[in-house]
């Protein structure tokens, strides 16, 4: 392979880790870029939601590549900390093009993770403190660490060993569904609604719904959608994993219920503790995992304050979602990370999760009473279908509106840390 092939090769392969980590399109295209430039070739790129294209001009004229096809998204903050260091260390005696395939090698196959038995632990106590939001009592509050714990071990074991996403977040949601829907058994004068809630909203895809919106904004459509449609497609997994646990335990999920409000210092407390936990499933480095627990705490924590001021549930969650974003913009800007990461944990304890489960609940009851579906039902399930729209239309508002405020606004704003 000669310089311009081993040059394009590396570019390409920094893109494709990044992208396949977390970083949004704006943000892969900016790096390659300046990467290449680095090693003293000029290129163009292209993002697709299949992997990346890359053309460069050599003697003969211009010549276009693509990288290797991309398997999956997640989210690895550790390992784009570690890309980032590669791309920008310096090169007294000129770049070693062979060090820095060897060094991409270390990243892809050893980079930095947590511990696994941790991130497990990590993922219970957010379970269970997603549960407390919701206004669970302490019954379910401790099933649900339980729940946490098996989701994560679960998804966790399938990822290793190359499960398809769809499937594996279907079947990590029925076996975590499924262990809190028998453990509630235990409990008997406690509904198990929440349970399987909490063992769903830790499998949402929140980064790639993230991720998709702002690449929309950044005007890279077909990967934005694609993001959106493989997101979308795995909370229909996930809810229909959790359908299945609730059907094969035997559990007859009441439609009606009330939004429950914590103090606003217990619902900071909690929400502080549910971003512990996704700082670990992220990966987050040590210096930054703060962020997340700030951008949670004062995502949910300001919602409810201003629910308790009598502020509608709908406006209540677009305020909280923007004050999310805007600190998740600032630390991705001070951090050089994609905010992503800041984001989810900012939001994902606003998402009408109960809500929808219960009006998915209530959709099934009326399907099977057919014209006997009695009014009180079909006025619940409608009333919960809306409300969980205009919700999740106001977490959105909220994330839209942070993510489109110019970036030289945010503070240690570079080009491409975002």
């Amino acid at each position: 392979m000669d310089r311009q092939g081993q040059i394009a090769h590396l570019a390409l392969r920094l893109g494709r880790l990044m992208l396949a980590n977390g970083a949004g399109a704006e943000r892969v295209q900016d790096a390659v870029t300046v990467f290449a430039r680095r090693l003293g070739q000029d290129c163009r790129v292209m993002v697709t939601a299949e992997g990346l294209i890359l053309t460069v001009e050599g003697p003969e004229g211009f010549h276009t590549r693509m990288g290797h096809h991309l398997k999956g998204m997640a989210v690895n903050m550790g390992v784009l900390a570690e890309l980032q260091h590669i791309r920008r260390a310096p090169w007294p005696d000129g770049p070693d093009l062979r060090a820095l395939d060897a060094a991409f090698d270390r990243v892809e196959n050893h980079g930095h993770h947590y511990p696994r038995l941790l991130v497990m632990a990590g993922m219970g106590l957010t379970a269970a403190a997603l549960a407390r939001l919701f206004g669970a009592d302490w019954a379910v509050v401790t099933v649900s660490v339980l729940v946490g714990v098996v989701t994560q071990f679960l998804r966790q074991w399938m990822n290793g060993r190359g499960t398809h996403p769809l499937a594996m977040s279907a079947i990590a949601a029925f076996g975590g569904g499924l262990t809190g829907a028998l453990a509630m058994r235990a409990f008997p004068e406690a509904a198990p609604t929440l349970v399987l809630v909490a063992a769903g909203m830790i499998l949402v895809p929140g980064a790639p719904l993230i991720n998709g919106v702002r690449d929309l904004f950044d005007n890279h459509v077909a990967l934005g959608l694609s993001r959106l449609t493989m997101g979308a497609a795995t909370i229909l997994a996930i809810a229909f994993g959790l359908f299945l646990a609730a059907s094969l335990a035997g559990d007859q999920i009441p439609v009606g219920g009330t939004l429950t409000l914590l103090p606003v210092a217990e619902d900071f407390l909690f929400s502080a503790l549910a971003g512990v936990g996704f700082a670990l499933l992220f990966n987050v480095p040590l210096r930054a995992a703060w962020a997340c627990v700030l951008a949670a705490m004062v995502g949910h924590g300001l919602r409810t304050l201003v629910l308790h001021y009598g502020l509608d549930l709908a406006a209540a969650s677009l305020v909280g979602s923007f004050a999310a974003s805007l600190l998740a913009r600032a630390a991705g800007s001070h951090f050089d990370m994609p905010p992503v990461a800041f984001a989810f944990p900012g939001v994902v304890a606003m998402i009408p999760g109960a809500f929808g489960f219960r009006a998915g609940i209530g959709g099934l009851a009326i399907m099977k009473a057919g014209a006997d579906a009695p009014l009180p039902l079909v006025a619940e399930t409608a009333s919960l279908m809306v409300t969980a729209i205009l919700v999740t239309a106001g977490i959105a508002i909220g994330l839209c509106m942070a993510l489109a405020l110019p970036s030289h606004l945010f503070p240690g704003h570079k080009r491409g840390s975002e």
